[in-house]
């Protein structure tokens, strides 16, 4: 079976000959080392913006010659800079997802910055010929998040202060609206304010790898509060949820 090692090899043989190929790197969990036998792949390449297209075919081709493209999927990028498409090779772990990014040289170069002690967004370089990824010093780019995270914070007071949305549902005997208004209203506060505390440079993660993001005692609390099958679960969790909402708040405001 062709593994992990087998297509960085391939794809790296292939694009670094390329003048038009500045850099190639891996992302999520290959660049932070938790990567495991469910993990998909992280790729990212920077490309001149004339050679965009041969960019993409050199990619394919490479895996191609590797395996049979046996899935493809043309995402569209919200970043005008960024072309990006998710592959799965014939014969490879059905969890060895290839999602490509190719990014056009022109994008500014702030953009392609990771904090150097960060240990959530952070890259491995496979090669770099024009200086593309560039680190900043720890802590200097506090600023950058500090104003989306006070945004966010009002934000999650603003929602706390809605449950009733939650409960007048519940009130109704109608489940799929009180879980839908549970969620937003007394759930995802409780992520924001963890997300604060624990990960403020990437507040905006939401649940994606939270368990390996927060202590182990606030995940186990915060499953507890994701765990609803019925009214009477809504009806007895929204209030013990107020309760954690305003702990977690005076803790974000003495840090």
């Amino acid at each position: 079976m062709i593994d992990k090692n087998a297509i960085v090899k391939k794809l790296t043989d292939v694009l670094e000959p390329l003048p038009f190929v500045h850099a190639f790197w891996l992302e999520g969990a290959d660049a932070t080392g938790v990567a495991d036998e469910f993990s998909d792949i992280d790729f990212w390449a920077d490309v001149e913006d004339a050679h965009e297209e041969a960019a993409i075919e050199a990619v394919e081709n490479a895996l191609s010659e590797l395996a049979e493209i046996d899935y493809k999927y043309i995402m569209r990028h919200g970043h005008p800079k960024i072309r990006q498409r998710v592959y799965h090779l014939a014969g490879t772990s059905e969890y060895l997802l290839l999602d490509f990014c190719w990014q056009l040289h022109s994008r500014p170069r702030e953009e392609c910055v990771f904090c150097e002690d960060d240990t959530i967004e952070t890259v491995k370089i496979i090669f770099d010929k024009s200086g593309v990824v560039q680190f900043s010093p720890p802590g200097e780019d506090a600023g950058k998040f500090a104003e989306e995270n006070t945004a966010r914070l009002e934000e999650a007071k603003y929602r706390r202060s809605q449950y009733v949305r939650a409960e007048k549902y519940v009130r109704r005997g109608l489940y799929l609206e009180a879980h839908a208004y549970y969620f937003r209203y007394v759930f995802e506060p409780l992520v924001d304010l963890l997300r604060l505390i624990h990960t403020p440079a990437h507040s905006e993660y939401y649940l994606v790898h939270i368990s390996r993001h927060i202590a182990q005692t606030d995940a186990a609390r915060l499953e507890f509060f994701a765990q609803i099958s019925s009214l009477d679960d809504i009806r007895r969790k929204i209030p013990l949820a107020g309760e954690w909402f305003d702990e977690l708040l005076k803790k974000l405001e003495a840090i």
